[in-house]
């Protein structure tokens, strides 16, 4: 629920990108700048963010995020009321700050709880990371299910701002009543934090008890310096891929209507159907990781469905939810096996909020770039049922590099076995 106000938020969107452009004046670049701006902020200030929540500790955290969540939400709600564009960009850019910290302290939450335990069996974190994102996808669901009726019942596209921004403050109700419970558990059994390492140290006579900016500074490189080189090497082979998807997400709607010629309504619809598959398939996949291993198998065969996907879609009259489910398909397949690897390729817990921040770092910079590029090549593109073609050649070239990715992968990165709980390299 930390993540529900957002994610609800954020889907919403997608069904309303015609009405945006027609009642705020806009093309497809500067709506592509809007749809990404949430991302816009957190090139940098993910990693920032996951460095601090491992200091300080991922409830507070949430907290913060939630409420930076709530004043975003509100401040594109008024900025629609007042056909303030501008205003509208810079909510979504507050939103999309806190946005990406709750995610990277709801991350370090799950880690803590489910992970496996020495003598303890295997854990079940990645179910729990497959059952995140499944209902993340129930999110997304109903915001796009619901934009546009929502439009049709209240006579205003507007309402379909303020209603999530009442979604983001019960997601910051959860978020104080997860922190209270939090408080009333043994101090054994809470969250090591940086900030609790270093008064233990202090105590000891390890480092002097004074906060100097060279002690911050010297945290922050060895936060950065201490995460793996098998880390590195995935983000910055996935820059583009995670972001070739939300690029597709965030017009699949558009595309639907202007290919097919739907009406906004029936393109929504369909549209949503995207979020269906890994609602159930999603963390079942989780669970099959637990359980085998074999993550990187994976990316290669989804990556292959994105390209068929975006063909179907993009260059063929079949109809729109052929494609949609394919996509439905790749969806629930997508971001779970990276994720579930974060945590076996950083092993120290101490260190998981800045693996977590980085990794969205680095996605949100892919997403801000490609959302940005594919609306302005739109833009350049005539009108009429042919303007999203290069569009779709760019992200099909981007997925057929992806499926060699995930072999090479498959030769570079350790990967835990959970029956033995040792790692064991491919080669």
């Amino acid at each position: 629920m930390f993540v529900f106000g957002s994610n609800f938020a954020g889907s919403a969107f997608s069904p309303l990108k015609s009405t945006i452009k027609k009642e705020m004046s806009v093309n497809n670049a500067q709506y592509g700048v809007l749809a990404s701006a949430d991302s816009l902020i957190n090139s940098i200030l993910p990693i920032v963010t996951g460095i601090a929540i491992d200091y300080y500790g991922p409830t507070s955290g949430a907290i913060v995020a939630s409420i930076f969540i709530f004043v975003g939400q509100t401040l594109t709600a008024v900025g629609a009321q007042v056909t303030s564009f501008p205003l509208m960009v810079v909510g979504q850019i507050i939103l999309g700050f806190g946005g990406t910290a709750i995610e990277t302290a709801q991350s370090k939450l799950y880690t803590h709880w489910f992970k496996a335990m020495p003598g303890g069996g295997v854990g079940i974190i990645g179910f729990v990371y497959g059952l995140d994102i499944g209902i993340g996808r129930v999110y997304n669901l109903c915001g796009k299910l619901t934009a546009v009726p929502i439009m049709n019942a209240s006579g205003s596209w507007k309402w379909s701002m303020w209603v999530p921004a009442f979604f983001c403050a019960l997601s910051l109700a959860v978020v104080l009543v997860y922190a209270i419970f939090e408080r009333s558990i043994p101090e054994e059994n809470k969250v090591m934090t940086g900030k609790k390492l270093a008064a233990r140290r202090a105590a000891r006579g390890v480092v002097d008890k004074k906060t100097t900016l060279a002690t911050r500074y010297t945290y922050v490189r060895n936060s950065i310096f201490a995460i793996p080189a098998a880390f590195w090497l995935l983000i910055l082979s996935q820059l583009l891929q995670s972001s070739a998807v939300s690029a597709y997400s965030a017009n699949l709607a558009d595309i639907i209507a202007v290919t097919r010629d739907a009406t906004k309504e029936t393109a929504g619809y369909t549209a949503s159907l995207a979020q269906v598959m890994p609602i159930v398939l999603t963390p079942v996949l989780g669970y099959t990781f637990d359980l085998i291993g074999r993550r990187m198998f994976l990316v290669s065969f989804t990556a292959a469905i994105w390209v068929l996907c975006f063909s179907l879609l993009g260059f063929s009259t079949v109809h729109a939810m052929a494609p949609t489910i394919l996509g439905s398909l790749a969806l629930a397949f997508n971001a779970l096996p990276f994720i579930c690897s974060i945590p076996l390729l950083v092993p120290n817990q101490n260190n998981l909020g800045t693996a977590f921040g980085l990794w969205k770092s680095f996605n949100s910079s892919g997403s801000t770039i490609l959302t940005v590029a594919t609306g302005a090549i739109q833009d350049r593109t005539p009108t009429g049922v042919n303007q999203y073609d290069n569009v779709m050649y760019l992200l099909i070239a981007l997925k057929a590099v992806d499926v060699f990715y995930g072999g090479s992968s498959r030769a570079l990165f350790f990967e835990r076995d959970a029956t033995t709980d040792s790692a064991s390299l491919f080669l």
